[in-house]
């Protein structure tokens, strides 16, 4: 390299910044940055400029696509053409090895609060990956559905779980029809009170697609960077690939896939599944196929069929689980009442509060509501018996702190008549 050095002319950082600055006059900033900028300027003499480079894929793309734009900088700067050495450096300078991975200290890894780590509360983990399952027929496909909705719009999921972190939703079906999707994102939206034309909900229309193929792969990674959702819903896992889900080697790198997916956009996925045959008290554990469902999931929702009821339960690897609940699908031939799942829990014994501290505290929940509330969205809430509910709820509107909106829900009167 020395043999390159000029020792008549400016220093080879000094010369390189003035390459740089004519080569940033000629292409993009991006290029410049991932093109140049690794570069080690050794120098130069009367007959050779001599530069090194990370590594032999790097050294042939350069040579390939800017030699002649570097030449013609080196030109102009210098005066007269000189020739291009270029090197490539050894990939460790320690010990001549492979590059090191990326390492940090543990106090500076991110922080996050209680508040921040869910997309949706109590039941979604914020950028969490993870699995919706349970037998056919289970309104698998309806929770997705109500919480790619929620997402879009930021409100709550259920009428129950408040959305954290709204944004674009991308989804994926490969059972229904788009005539069948559309009339259930559409019947949810208005359950939502969202105008459906305003709703971001981005369906990927693919006739087939195969996520265990690497040009898929690629075409699913590229999309989600085009579009930047905030979650992406896959309904459901067994169509999008034609490995064994019980061999372990297959479904770990297709999962493995997903992982990298999430890390690398920030996004949070969901996997609609169907359990298996096989009983077992932890329901990630009648996941159909291999252990590595379960053992993948940062969020497991599972549903099971008792009879006519669904119910649901919520686990999460790192924040408490909830459940179960019971499901419903609310069906109705006024156009009013289109279809949309309800959450539903046992009707428990009032805890020992007074009838005024429950007025107090529907008071504040109704405040800190954008929209209005429907009345087993407050039961849920606190807990309370309906009839107890609706007492109150008379109570409230004949005092004239709460109206009830034509829709059904419940809003203050000061919010909605100032």
């Amino acid at each position: 390299m020395s043999q390159a050095s000029d020792t008549n002319g400016p220093y080879p950082q000094d010369l390189w910044q003035q390459i740089l600055t004519v080569l940033a006059q000629r292409i993009s900033p991006d290029s410049v940055d991932v093109w140049f900028r690794p570069v080690v300027f050794a120098g130069c003499n009367e007959d050779i400029c001599q530069i090194s480079v990370p590594n032999e894929a790097f050294r042939t793309s350069l040579v390939e696509n800017y030699s002649d734009i570097l030449q013609s900088a080196i030109v102009e700067v210098l005066g007269t053409p000189r020739k291009l050495s270029i090197s490539v450096e050894r990939e460790d300078p320690c010990s001549g090895g492979p590059p090191l991975l990326p390492v940090v200290q543990a106090s500076n890894l991110k922080t996050t609060n209680a508040a921040d780590q869910w997309l949706i509360e109590n039941l979604w983990l914020l950028e969490g990956v993870g699995i919706i399952g349970g037998p056919p027929r289970a309104y698998k496909s309806w929770l997705a559905l109500d919480m790619a909705v929620s997402v879009a719009s930021g409100s709550p999921c259920l009428g129950v779980f408040p959305v954290r972190c709204s944004g674009p939703v991308l989804i994926y079906v490969a059972e229904d029809s788009e005539s069948s999707l559309r009339s259930r994102l559409e019947s949810l939206a208005r359950n939502h009170q969202i105008d459906f034309s305003h709703l971001d909900v981005r369906v990927i229309t693919a006739d087939l697609l195969r996520l265990d193929l690497p040009d898929d792969q690629r075409r699913l990674e590229a999309t989600i960077a085009l579009h930047q959702p905030k979650l992406l819903i896959i309904d459901p896992l067994i169509r999008i690939h034609g490995a064994d889900e019980n061999a372990s080697g297959p479904m770990a790198a297709l999962l493995g896939y997903f992982r990298a997916l999430q890390r690398k956009n920030a996004v949070a996925i969901i996997l609609i599944h169907h359990s298996g045959k096989r009983i077992s008290t932890r329901a990630g554990y009648s996941l159909r196929g291999s252990s590595d469902f379960y053992a993948w999931t940062d969020c497991l929702l599972s549903l099971e069929r008792r009879h006519e009821q669904r119910r649901l339960s919520v686990e999460h690897r790192s924040a408490p689980g909830a459940g179960p609940f019971t499901l419903e699908l609310v069906t109705s031939s006024s156009a009013d009442l289109t279809p949309h799942l309800i959450l539903r829990r046992d009707d428990t014994t009032d805890a020992p509060q007074t009838h005024d501290s429950i007025s107090e505290r529907i008071l504040q929940l109704l405040s800190k509501s954008p929209e209005p509330l429907m009345a087993e969205t407050i039961r849920m809430s606190f807990h309370i018996r309906k009839q107890r509910l609706l007492e109150i709820l008379r109570d409230l509107l004949g005092n004239g702190k709460i109206v009830k909106r034509s829709s059904g829900g419940y809003a203050l009167k000061s919010s909605t008549n100032p």
